[in-house]
């Protein structure tokens, strides 16, 4: 009988981070300053370095890309008119190499023409994709039948670059705890009113008659220029001992375009009544 082989193409994509598989990329994102040169260019440069015992060759392509309302990054294939579009204004060598025996390669960026960027900022990614795909042979389950997995992964480097007079502000619009069976969901939308992204950590406090019982950070979110971003995350329930009545206060902290740590501060109340006596 005839043996099948059935292939199956699948990509990866990631951010690039150091806890990556054997790959290393160090800074894991570029975020610039075009007023810090007195030039019309600027340069940066990143390394990238494998595992020891293996050899692997990449080649490197530009997208540019936007922050969604869900904080991802969406990535705009086609060739993109967008003014804040850094594409057009970055030149990197080398665009292909190889790595290999834990070496580093340095890869390094100029950016031109700094005077025609638009006020605010201006985007791009840098995708490390390894040239030859990976082929995994895979039981099927079935007789005669063999499943042969064709793997490509990539890295993205994210390269933000703020010019002339960019402005980093954000608000929290709403907070909302929702119930869910058991579980309570805060579900959070804050608003970006700047012409360059904020990047915030936070934590939220858990009170009751307006003692601090519990406390716990939340995810660290990106909010796009000029966007906003709605998240959900669980609230933890471990500090509530007793049912009765909460407030959830949401402190968030960024840094602005001058340098100078925000904070914004949030409360919203919800009430605990299905514990039991042996959860008590």
């Amino acid at each position: 009988m005839k043996k099948i082989l059935v292939s199956l193409l699948l990509a990866f994509t990631f951010l690039c981070q150091d806890t990556e598989a054997a790959l290393k990329v160090t800074p894991t994102l570029l975020e610039l300053n075009a007023n810090e040169t007195r030039g019309n260019y600027l340069t940066a440069s990143f390394d990238v370095q494998g595992d020891a015992n293996e050899t692997i060759r990449f080649k490197i392509y530009p997208s540019y890309f936007k922050i969604s309302p869900q904080g991802t990054m969406d990535i705009i294939e086609e060739n993109s008119s967008a003014t804040d579009n850094l594409i057009k204004n970055v030149r990197f060598v080398p665009n292909e190499f190889t790595l290999q025996n834990g070496n580093k390669q340095k890869v390094r960026l100029t950016i031109t023409d700094l005077k025609n960027l638009p006020d605010g900022e201006s985007r791009m990614v840098l995708f490390l994709e390894d040239v030859a795909a990976k082929e995994l042979m895979l039981p099927s389950g079935m007789k005669d039948v063999t499943t042969k997995l064709i793997v490509k992964t990539r890295v993205g480097i994210p390269i933000y670059l703020d010019k002339g007079k960019f402005v980093k502000c954000a608000q929290i619009e709403n907070i909302d705890i929702k119930k869910q069976d058991k579980e309570l969901q805060l579900a959070l939308k804050l608003i970006s009113s700047g012409n360059s992204k904020v990047r915030y950590t936070g934590k939220a406090q858990i009170i009751k008659d307006k003692e601090l019982i519990g406390e716990y950070k939340i995810q660290n979110q990106v909010i796009g220029s000029n966007n906003t971003l709605s998240t959900q995350e669980g609230i933890p329930l471990k500090d509530i001992k007793e049912n009765g009545n909460y407030t959830l206060r949401l402190v968030i902290q960024y840094t602005d375009e001058k340098g100078r740590l925000k904070s914004l501060i949030k409360e919203n109340q919800f009430t605990i009544d299905n514990l039991t006596d042996s959860q008590i």
